[in-house]
């Protein structure tokens, strides 16, 4: 009865495993993020407004691309991240 239950036991044990390496080997595959669309919202980290994105101000700071209502936000968020 014992070895019944240590049986199973391992069995789920090896299928959790077995899934968990699946799903990893899964999100590796997809590193890199879907292309936006144009009509999608971001927001603007310097107010919070959402705007589309095709319309946005984008600006490459710190090797990351942020978005921007306004050329005034973006140069807001410029100088707070440089001082």
């Amino acid at each position: 009865m014992y070895r019944l239950f240590l049986i199973i036991g391992l069995l789920v044990l090896l299928f959790v495993l077995l899934r968990s390496m699946y799903r990893n080997f899964q999100q590796a595959g997809r590193s890199t993020p879907p292309p936006l669309d144009g009509d999608q919202m971001v927001q603007d980290p310097v107010c919070g407004v959402f705007v589309p994105r095709k319309t946005a101000i984008v600006r490459e700071i710190g090797g990351i691309s942020n978005c921007f209502c306004s050329q005034e936000c973006a140069v807001k968020f410029q100088e707070s991240r440089s001082s």
